[in-house]
């Protein structure tokens, strides 16, 4: 054996134990959302396969399970599928039924199966294009989530970038960069022309290196990351709780200011307060990255001069503080969880409560509680 085949021996050695390491990691930790661990455990799970069955040739010899083999080479039919799910996560939409996720997988089970099988057509420029096809439709329906949820999209870039699910968009990316270096290597074998294995060895290396790094990331959120820039959005004062809540009495314009006209009487107020309130429960505009004062008006089949009204005059409020607040009641309600998500991090629950970043969450939770996010989680865990 020579030195460069125990170098690389040692190589693969190490790449397997970490992605072992990170995999055990994710499938253990409490940290961070649940469906979010498990999407990357199975990314990282899968890029076991490359260094595993190129230790076990060099130190058997020859091809030692070919079914890991044919495994390994199929490789890329995953990576369309899970670069979607990592953008369906990353931008908060609901989690897909498990029947969703199985038609996802059909692709790759498909071809492993008739691999198995000894399909004599599996090299035929056929696979290649449908292959080519799926890469294709998975590329389109990411460009089209990132398109129809830009905003959000900004505001996980710009204000949350220590969170788990800024971290997705990095696995995503890895994942397009595979998708298209596999499709090239695959349209070359097509061809008659394989690269050197040593380079398809030292990509599919320093893939698993990078996921693995990126899946730590995701569940440490290591602090030297964080790097957030002061936010727009208002903080609010402490409020009462909104919806049904109304001020004593309009609140009187300042002097010299024009006076507004009244549209809505006390007894009509305080019905469409109600409203408000059953309309937050359950379509819960805070988290509606495209929400307005005009969406929001809409919703509740007012003006925007009539919801305004609404908020100025009669709930002592206005339409950002009373986001602000869904977004802080959002947030206590993610603090206090007893199980399930009272893994997540403070950074996660910025995002997911809808704040635009980081340092606007803190700075109206303070206001509110006169803690920080964890110092209140702790307190509540102790009298809990």
């Amino acid at each position: 054996m020579t030195l460069n085949a125990e170098a690389l021996k040692a190589w693969l050695l190490f790449s397997f134990s970490l992605g072992c390491w990170t995999l055990l990691t994710l499938l253990l930790s409490r940290r961070g959302e649940r469906r979010n661990r498990l999407t990357m455990a199975l990314f990282v799970g899968l890029l076991l396969l490359p260094p595993l069955q190129a230790y076990l040739e060099l130190a058997l010899g020859g091809t030692a399970l070919p079914w890991l083999d044919l495994l390994r080479y199929r490789l890329t039919w995953a990576y369309g599928p899970l670069l979607w799910l990592c953008l369906h996560q990353a931008l908060l939409l609901p989690a897909l039924p498990g029947r969703q996720l199985l038609l996802h997988a059909l692709p790759m089970l498909s071809v492993c199966a008739l691999g198995l099988a000894q399909a004599e057509w599996l090299g035929s420029p056929l696979l290649v294009a449908a292959l080519l096809l799926q890469v294709l439709i998975y590329a389109a329906s990411g460009v089209r989530l990132l398109m129809r949820h830009r905003a959000r999209l900004a505001q996980l870039t710009q204000g949350h970038r220590n969170s788990s699910y800024y971290w997705l968009l990095y696995l995503a990316g890895g994942l397009l960069v595979a998708t298209c270096f596999d499709l090239v290597v695959h349209a070359m074998a097509w061809q008659g022309q394989l690269p050197p294995r040593a380079l398809l060895l030292g990509a599919a290396l320093l893939l698993a290196l990078y996921v693995d790094l990126m899946a730590l990331f995701a569940i440490y959120q290591p602090e030297v990351f964080v790097a957030e820039s002061g936010g727009t959005e208002e903080a609010a004062p402490p409020a009462p709780l909104p919806g049904v809540q109304l001020a004593a009495s309009p609140a009187e314009p300042p002097k010299g200011a024009p006076l507004r006209v009244v549209e809505l009487s006390p007894e009509l107020a305080r019905e469409l307060a109600q409203r408000l309130q059953a309309l937050a429960q359950q379509h819960k505009p805070h988290l509606d990255e495209h929400m307005s004062l005009g969406k929001l008006a809409a919703l509740l089949d007012l003006t925007s001069h009539q919801l305004s009204e609404l908020l100025n005059l009669h709930m002592g409020s206005s339409f950002y503080d009373y986001l602000n607040e869904l977004r802080y009641q959002e947030a206590l309600q993610l603090l206090e969880q007893p199980e399930g998500l009272q893994a997540l991090t403070v950074a996660d629950i910025a995002y997911r409560a809808g704040f635009n970043n980081r340092n606007s969450f803190y700075k109206v939770f303070k206001d509110k509680t006169g803690l920080t996010p964890a110092e209140y989680r702790k307190r509540w865990a102790k009298q809990a």
